[in-house]
């Protein structure tokens, strides 16, 4: 490499380059990406100049409004001090934000462990539960659970298709789980949670060879299609964990830190799994993630697991600001307050736009189900396709579900402190592209 070349390339061509260079790109480029440049609050600017209302939360990570100023000031100080120091070092951010974590942790869950990733914070709480199962050999998860996407995390996931790591991935046993939307075989929505409790201890008894360290869920299931499981299910698999001496993992990365409008999911259903999964929310547009564990559980040993960047001083500073901002700002009441809002104007539209099949929550943790048609409830796969693409096109940015158009979901998840009239907005604009959609035979 000539280095002297590297000092007469433009800004520019240097952005051209990069757009060539990214591996998870086309050779030439996606030039259907935007390319953000600010962020404030509930909205993203780009480099043309045009302002987004942001209701993806960037990957539902933005609780907190991005670019806080009290977020922002505290990883500034944070820079000045130290910004790294490896996991057998202690600093005052790692330590403050651990004794905030542990006063707002649901029931005995005062042992807290973090990654910079959410993906790694699964991979945390699944060596736990092995380690203190020593003797099991096997992990259960849910048929359309989301886990991440590294390659122990995607096999916890639901089906990838073509999977090409399929060599190298442990093996999950996937169970069924209820979906109240869509029950099996006509049933009605409770006799559809006992069977699949049933199933559920068949699978443990007769399905498994070697043991069942633990079961790992998402309380409300995410990317495989906001799925809200219903609490007598989650009663009765913290019921069955229990008589069996098995782990429950709950991974709340996506539910965690007010998106329910309860700081947790353990608290909105009052249930304490043995190991819950946090991530996305906490650290105000910073990388962090990690696991909160039941002081029954015992910990790891020395090299069992570490990263070198695991406890970032800059993102602790950041998280530790964030979540005062969120108590200090009573952000879940607000999350509850605007998620009550948006389900009930959800309801409305819905009676007069026929591809919304169904209305989620709670809180802010707020979605649509588009079908072709209500009695078939076949999924609109195109059709949500089209709704991101026309609420671009209207300064809206929407959540989709799964990827690669396999998801038939709109999600309209702002930042937790989004004004009434901004999510007012957003609906509007829903109601608006859902319309031109139907007007166009797009389904």
């Amino acid at each position: 490499m000539n280095v002297a070349q590297m000092t007469v390339k433009s800004d520019e061509y240097r952005i051209e380059e990069g757009k060539r260079s990214l591996i998870h790109d086309p050779l030439d480029g996606d030039n259907t990406k935007i390319m953000l440049v600010r962020a404030r609050g509930s909205y993203v600017w780009d480099d043309k100049g045009n302002r987004y209302l942001d209701c993806t939360s960037q990957a539902w990570s933005n609780n907190l409004g991005a670019n806080d100023p009290r977020v922002v000031e505290a990883a500034i100080a944070q820079l000045r001090e130290i910004t790294h120091a490896r996991p057998n070092f202690n600093t005052k951010p790692l330590l403050t934000l651990t004794s905030k974590l542990r006063d707002l942790a649901p029931g005995d869950l005062h042992r807290i462990g973090y990654a910079l990733h959410g993906s790694l914070a699964v991979e945390m709480a699944m060596k736990l539960a092995l380690k203190n199962r020593p003797h099991a050999q096997n992990i259960i998860v849910l048929q359309d659970a989301y886990h991440g996407r590294s390659i122990t995390t995607m096999a916890a996931s639901w089906p990838h298709p073509n999977n090409p790591f399929l060599s190298l991935q442990p093996r999950f046993t996937r169970v069924p789980h209820p979906d109240p939307y869509r029950p099996r075989l006509g049933l009605d929505p409770e006799t559809d949670v006992q069977l699949c409790l049933s199933l559920l201890e068949d699978t443990i008894d007769r399905g498994v060879d070697g043991g069942v360290a633990a079961i790992m869920m998402e309380p409300i299931m995410g990317n495989g299609g906001h799925i809200v499981l219903p609490l007598s299910y989650l009663q009765g698999v913290r019921d069955i964990c229990d008589r069996r001496g098995i782990l429950l993992i709950w991974d709340e990365i996506q539910s965690c830190f007010g998106r329910t409008g309860k700081m947790f999911a353990a608290d909105f259903y009052g249930i304490v799994p043995d190991i819950m999964t946090f991530g996305k929310g906490i650290g105000g547009g910073f990388p962090l993630a990690g696991i909160f564990a039941s002081e029954k559980l015992n910990k790891f040993d020395s090299g069992e697991d570490a990263l070198t960047f695991g406890s970032f001083p800059v993102a602790m500073a950041a998280a530790v600001a964030t979540v005062d901002a969120i108590i200090e700002d009573n952000l879940c009441d607000k999350a509850h307050e605007l998620g009550e809002y948006a389900t009930a104007r959800l309801h409305k539209m819905a009676k007069h736009r026929k591809l919304i099949g169904d209305v989620r929550g709670p809180g802010l943790f707020v979605s649509a189900e588009l079908v072709k048609d209500r009695e078939t409830k076949e999924p609109a796969r195109t059709a949500a396709s089209e709704v991101y693409r026309r609420g671009v096109d209207r300064g809206v940015l929407f959540g989709e579900s799964r990827y690669a158009g396999l998801g038939n979901l709109i999600k309209i998840k702002p930042p937790l402190d989004c004004s009434m009239e901004d999510m007012a907005h957003a609906l509007d604009v829903f109601d608006e592209v859902l319309g031109s959609i139907e007007a166009d035979g797009i389904a």
